[in-house]
């Protein structure tokens, strides 16, 4: 629609313009305008004429001479206008035929824009949102394309051509413009590398061994703490079987500032990954209480409420955990087990429950112990999770009961 009425506006300054070629003075031809002068002049001499001849201050005989004279000068007048007619007249079609040639234009330049498409894609989107990210998104893979074929060397719209297909998932395609993107490239980029084998992980069913880990671990050859890169690899470590590559990819991983989204179930695995593959805890091995502190154990007593007990399924997983009130949401301890031990379990949390060398029970006096209920069984809590929690300080005993009395939002 602007593009509509910046032409209308353009049309409405250019009629301004011209509007004095549009006044009947201007339009009428200059022969013809002289031609009316010189009959006004003869009719007033005319008129003269008679009184002047009257006064004796012209004869009768120059009066009749002078006014064949005036006729005369009169009718070459007209004879010369007469001819002027034509190119006066055909002046007026100038401004006519210069505000349709920009009529023209600028409605042609609408068309060709394609404005009217994202009006159209616009209102579309007021009512149905994913058909309109979906046509926006073919749209842009076509533009792409276009693109493409003429300049096939410019790498960054190969990559962005990647995540077109990609998002649309059409992860072969992906793979491919990411492939091509690669090669054009003066150096390799391990950002580019990790997204090339997260999109040949989604052409296999997600199964990230084979070429995918291969790009993993060329991409940690070039910068052996990229974040994505230590994360996929140890995944693809884990696939394959290999449970201390996976662990020593995410012990790399956790040496780096992780939001707590992703580092709170990552210590989780590896705390469970050492113990599987036989290694020694990191917190019982290496380290010792904080300065200050003394080993401790917190005595915790689950229970389910009535209402919740027809909800546990037989693959549920419990989680109690403790955590510091005032510090970071990371657990300072933390034990896994199946629901099937609840309605009513009974569970010591210590320093060797830590996940984490540096952050353990006895480096704080206060803790907040949680027992949750995950369907998924991720570390992370999710929405329907059944939850309880309780606060309380370091005490004679460090005992705590904690009801699971509500579901996550």
């Amino acid at each position: 629609m602007i593009f509509l009425a910046g032409a209308l506006l353009a049309a409405l300054a250019l009629l301004g313009l011209t509007l004095p070629w549009w006044s009947p003075r201007f339009m009428r031809p200059r022969g013809l305008a002289r031609r009316d002068a010189n009959a006004a002049l003869y009719r007033e001499r005319l008129a003269q004429l008679p009184n002047e001849v009257g006064g004796g201050t012209v004869s009768a005989q120059a009066a009749e001479e002078l006014k064949g004279e005036l006729a005369a000068r009169l009718l070459e007048d007209a004879a010369e206008a007469t001819s002027q007619e034509p190119v006066a007249r055909s002046s007026r079609w100038v401004p006519i035929a210069v505000t349709a040639a920009l009529v023209l234009f600028a409605a042609g330049w609408y068309l060709a824009a394609g404005s009217w498409r994202t009006q159209a894609l616009v209102d579309l989107a007021r009512i149905d949102p994913e058909a309109a990210r979906v046509i926006g998104a073919d749209r842009m893979i076509g533009e792409l394309e276009e693109h493409l074929k003429a300049e096939p060397g410019d790498a960054e719209s190969w990559i962005w051509l990647a995540r077109s297909y990609r998002g649309r998932e059409r992860y072969a395609l992906a793979a491919e413009a990411l492939e091509k993107a690669s090669a054009l490239k003066a150096q390799q980029d391990p950002d580019l590398l990790t997204e090339w084998g997260e999109v040949i992980a989604f052409t296999q069913e997600r199964t990230l061994t084979g070429r995918p880990a291969e790009k993993f671990q060329q991409a940690l050859a070039l910068a052996p703490d990229h974040p994505r890169a230590l994360w996929y690899a140890g995944a693809a470590a884990m696939q394959a079987g290999d449970e201390r590559g996976a662990i020593e990819h995410w012990e790399r991983l956790l040496q780096q500032d992780l939001p707590h989204e992703l580092r709170a179930p990552l210590e989780v695995k590896l705390a469970e990954l050492r113990q599987h593959a036989g290694l020694p805890a990191v917190a019982a091995a290496k380290s010792a209480p904080a300065a200050g502190g003394s080993a401790i154990v917190l005595h915790v007593n689950v229970n389910l409420a009535p209402e919740f007990r027809s909800r546990i399924g037989a693959d549920d997983t419990v989680f109690v955990y403790a955590v510091d009130p005032s510090g970071p949401p990371m657990p300072l301890a933390v034990k896994r087990l199946p629901a099937s031990v609840l309605p009513e379990l009974s569970v010591d949390l210590t320093d060797a429950d830590s996940p984490m060398p540096t952050r353990k029970l006895s480096s704080v006096d206060r803790w907040r112990v949680v027992a949750r209920v995950s369907k998924s069984g991720n570390a992370m809590p999710q929405s329907g999770d059944l939850e309880g929690s309780v606060e309380f300080s370091r005490g004679a005993n460090n005992a705590a009961s904690v009801l699971i009395n509500h579901a996550r939002p």
